[in-house]
């Protein structure tokens, strides 16, 4: 009996983790621990996008901790569906709901109304580079990814939304590097 309720409830928190989005995954390149001015290639899937209430995936959001710089995009998603319409670049866009995006990729559809999304449910994969900035203090160096589906931009109002937590892609430090030095001579 103890044996059955430990699994049901394993299935049931990974059910409410996540509602929308599943089989995520990533690879860093290098792999970490990180010192100011490494560059560091984000290499993230999305599996699945599971479309509840007929909500489209419109964007991905990228989070950084303060200790890196210079994001730069390096593939758009790829996987869009069969509307007009692309992955965009932006680094700030506030949607009808008065969400604040940014940066990412959102979905501009160009076929169907101007605020859904893709109606692909994936794979979607892309590519971005950031670089751990200078500094001599150990700077959080998180990573993460939020997904976001049209209900929560005000594109599409169909009932429930999918409000998935940010994917983590890495938690770390700035490794500091501290000079070692000779003795000094006074003489």
């Amino acid at each position: 009996m103890r044996t059955l309720l430990t699994i049901l409830l394993i299935f049931f928190s990974v059910i409410t983790y996540s509602q929308c989005v599943s089989n995520q995954s990533f690879t860093l390149t290098p792999v970490g621990p990180y010192q100011p001015g490494d560059v560091v290639v984000v290499d993230y899937t999305l599996g699945t996008f599971t479309q509840l209430n007929i909500n489209w995936i419109i964007a991905f959001q990228i989070n950084l901790g303060a200790g890196w710089t210079n994001l730069i995009p390096l593939i758009n998603p790829v996987g869009g569906g069969t509307q007009p319409g692309g992955w965009v670049w932006d680094v700030q866009n506030t949607y009808p709901s008065g969400l604040n995006f940014g940066p990412g990729w959102r979905f501009v559809n160009t076929g169907f109304v101007p605020d859904w999304g893709s109606q692909s449910t994936g794979p979607f994969t892309m590519r971005f580079r950031v670089t751990v900035d200078q500094t001599c203090t150990a700077d959080d160096l998180s990573i993460s990814i939020n997904v976001i589906g049209d209900c929560l931009t005000g594109g599409w109002n169909n009932g429930a939304c999918c409000s998935d937590p940010a994917y983590n892609i890495y938690n770390g430090n700035v490794q500091v590097v501290t000079p070692i030095t000779s003795n000094i001579n006074h003489y």
